[in-house]
């Protein structure tokens, strides 16, 4: 599975993109466990605030959606227009 990371994600991750062939990551639940044990500075972010919105396969999701390793997965925070 490709996960693809924005804006300042990628300082905390210190990468735009990583690939994981990780069992554990079974949904999005478990998604967000293992990058938070990973990095723990993203837990605020994903958890407490829930200010991180996850992507699919290029299609946002609001709930715990089953992954499998084809899959590519981006996190995006908040944006702002102007």
């Amino acid at each position: 599975m490709k996960i693809r990371y924005f804006a300042w994600l990628k300082n905390i991750t210190n990468t735009d993109s990583e690939e994981f062939n990780e069992p554990s990551i079974r949904d999005v639940d478990s998604l967000k466990i293992f990058l938070c044990n990973k990095y723990p500075k993203l837990d605020p972010y994903i958890n407490k605030e829930k200010i991180v919105r996850i992507a699919i396969n290029l299609e946002y999701t609001t709930t715990n959606d089953k992954l499998s390793f084809s899959d590519e997965v981006a996190l995006f925070p908040p944006v702002s227009g102007g």
